[in-house]
């Protein structure tokens, strides 16, 4: 800061002797000078010591002048500057060197005030240092001034930085538009909603960048300019100059931008809203034509919204629904009670409760004309910022579901007892069997029964008979007659054989009839867990006849848990499955061999039912899975097994696969999740 306010300057040289120097200085005239002066001034031996100092230094400091000799002056140099300082005045006796730096005195109230010390040095004839003559300016005021510009600086740099730091980052574009309409500032964001880079941007005229809608536009522009009034929160949309292939839109605001009083141009605040409008375009489509009915309700349960096909399954309009409470119009009520369920029992309003999405198929909605209809449907909480604030409710019709559901049933009971009486000759034919013996052994046993009580009428009257009727000799060989007639060691021998037998034959045909109303049994839509090793058994009870003329059965059942399943649905598949491997031993000369086994990976129950009959040639093996479709002759097959199979099989998230080769057998592999979830894709 030194030099700005230049004390009393002298030449760097004098030619004038010591005693000419300080006679000068305590002359009369020029001591009352010195003293006039608005500066401290001083005089130093050549070594460096104070010899002088004027009035103003002692009324500054304080202190009588013999304070400032023999080094004192140091004292009052301010403890941040004192190093500094007699360094400085050190390396300027040492070189002789004008003196020259800025530090702070201590004046005497205590205040330490900036000044700015110079000092010159005075030679004599001879070139050598005869005295030092120096002043200080109090430069304290000068300063504050530069330091509260420094301030002022470094907060207008400080702000201009935050400025263009928050323009650079904001996802909002900002720009400055001058009265030509040309774009002097642009932001990258601004930049961007019009297909530009802001290097390109920067200089261009408006209509030059937005053509198309700049007719709309000037007319802001000219009114920000003309009134002063900024323009808030207006939509614009068009295509750019740059990207005339899109049509984009934009919020915008205008408001002046003024240099004193004068208006020097536009500001401008833009938001690209392009993805907002068509996300409303998107949603508008969608709401209108989405079969599903969807509805929004606020936090007390108000309709907000509803779609058309609200409306439609309803029978109310919009205007009659917005507003009002939609539980109490749709009468939401349980398939069980047929009456209106309250409120608080609600299970669409636990999505607000709870705050997590409730999906469910055993509600009822009703319509406007009293009807009702059953619904599958998924309630899902509506964020409000980080509270719930509402709830968006998809809801359709499930009639024609259910009675399709309700078809699919009968179908799949019709088929189970088709296929019962496919094999009705083969039950038929297993069930007399076992009859036709039990028939037999009975009436063994009858015969039996009535020699063995022939003989115990024998018995009875030789042990009853007074001892002087009849000698014991007579009663012996009448007994051992009546025991020769009976024939008592066959009747021993075969009795319990006849009640074994008998007793087996009626445990196969309570066994068949058990399989049968198993196998028969009319599934429902509800699954439950069942054990599909048992299952398996028991299908291949009904289908044994099937079987044990063309193959021989091998069971490789291994450990299964319970899966959850539609049994019913099941036993048919494994019907299907048993009855084609047998068809497909037709023609083998030798007995044929059908395998099955069951085992575990993971989460999937694994059924395998393998035969070696015929095999399914290669370009057939997906073709078999369609409906109708049958390599059997006709009177054989309808050709919807198997299709069925891949239905049920499908419907419970499993797979079936098929693996042959013609002339070496065929095996199908079915795989069902045993917790009946499908599972996620990998």
């Amino acid at each position: 800061m030194s030099g700005r306010q230049a004390p009393v300057d002298f030449p760097h040289q004098h030619d004038v002797s010591t005693v000419d120097v300080d006679f000068l200085l305590t002359s009369g005239g020029l001591r009352l000078l010195a003293d006039m002066i608005p500066h401290l001034v001083w005089t130093a031996a050549p070594e460096g010591s104070t010899r002088y100092v004027n009035r103003q230094a002692v009324a500054y400091t304080g202190l009588p002048v013999e304070a400032n000799f023999n080094g004192q002056w140091v004292t009052l140099v301010h403890p941040d500057d004192a190093d500094r300082a007699q360094a400085a005045w050190a390396e300027a006796i040492r070189t002789g060197n004008p003196f020259e730096l800025e530090y702070r005195l201590r004046r005497a109230d205590g205040e330490f005030r900036w000044h700015d010390f110079r000092s010159l040095p005075v030679r004599g004839t001879d070139g050598r240092i005869v005295k030092w003559i120096g002043t200080a300016t109090d430069i304290q005021q000068q300063k504050e001034l530069e330091e509260s510009l420094r301030r002022a600086e470094q907060q207008t740099a400080e702000t201009l930085t935050l400025l263009e730091s928050i323009q650079s980052a904001a996802p909002v574009g900002f720009g400055f538009i001058d009265r030509e309409y040309r774009v002097i500032r642009a932001n990258d964001a601004l930049a961007e909603t019009v297909d530009l880079p802001v290097t390109e941007l920067i200089g261009r005229r408006m209509d030059e960048v937005v053509p198309v809608i700049w007719p709309r536009l000037e007319t802001i522009y000219r009114r920000v300019l003309d009134t002063g009034e900024s323009v808030l929160n207006t939509e614009k949309t068009g295509p750019t100059a740059a990207g005339p292939e899109r049509v984009r839109s934009w919020l915008a605001s205008y408001f002046p931008v003024r240099a004193g009083d004068e208006i020097i141009g536009v500001g401008v605040v833009a938001v690209d809203i392009t993805e907002r409008k068509d996300a409303e375009a998107f949603r508008s489509v969608v709401m209108a034509n989405m079969a599903e009915g969807l509805y929004t309700v606020d936090g007390q349960g108000l309709v907000t919204s509803v779609n058309r096909a609200t409306e439609r399954m309803l029978g109310w309009s919009e205007e009659e629904l917005l507003g009002r409470p939609m539980h109490e119009i749709a009468h939401l009520q349980g398939t069980d009670t047929g009456r209106p369920a309250p409120a608080s029992g609600c299970p669409l309003m636990r999505a607000e409760n709870d705050g997590q999405p409730v999906h469910g198929d055993d509600q009822v909605f009703t319509r406007k004309d009293g009807l009702v209809f059953p619904i599958s449907y998924s309630s899902a909480p509506l964020y409000m910022g980080s509270k719930v604030g509402g709830r968006v409710i998809v809801f359709r019709d499930i009639t024609e579901m259910r009675e399709r559901q309700r078809r699919e049933i009968e179908a799949r009971h019709d088929q189970k007892l088709e296929s019962l009486g496919r094999l009705s000759a083969g039950i038929a034919h297993e069930i007399n069997t076992p009859i036709q013996f039990v028939g037999d052994n009975t009436r063994f046993l009858a015969e039996a029964y009535q020699q063995m009580l022939n003989l115990l009428l024998v018995y009875r009257n030789c042990v009853h008979l007074p001892n002087g009727d009849m000698a014991w000799e007579e009663r012996v060989e009448r007994a051992t007659e009546a025991e020769h007639e009976a024939d008592i060691d066959y009747l021993t021998e075969e009795v319990p054989v006849a009640f074994t037998q008998s007793l087996e034959g009626i445990e196969r045909v309570a066994s068949l009839v058990r399989a049968m109303k198993s196998f028969s049994y009319k599934d429902s839509k509800d699954r439950s867990y069942a054990d599909l090793n048992e299952a398996l058994t028991t299908t291949l009870t009904v289908a044994r006849n099937e079987l044990k003329y063309v193959a021989d059965v091998v069971l490789e059942l291994g450990e299964l848990p319970q899966v959850l399943c539609h049994g019913g649905d099941l036993n048919q598949v494994f019907l299907n499955l048993f009855v084609n491997a047998a068809d497909a031993m037709e023609g083998k000369e030798e007995r044929g061999e059908i395998r099955i086994s069951t085992r575990v990976e993971g989460p999937m129950a694994v059924i395998s039912i393998a035969d070696n009959g015929s095999g399914i040639p290669e370009h057939l093996q997906q073709t078999i899975f369609e409906p109708f479709f049958t390599t059997k002759d006709v009177g054989k097959g309808t050709g919807q097994g198997l299709a069925l199979a891949r239905t049920v099989v499908d419907k419970h998230g499993g797979t079936i696969e098929v693996h042959s080769a013609p002339g070496e057998g065929t095996e199908f592999v079915l795989r069902l999740p045993i917790d009946g979830k499908r599972p996620s894709p990998a």
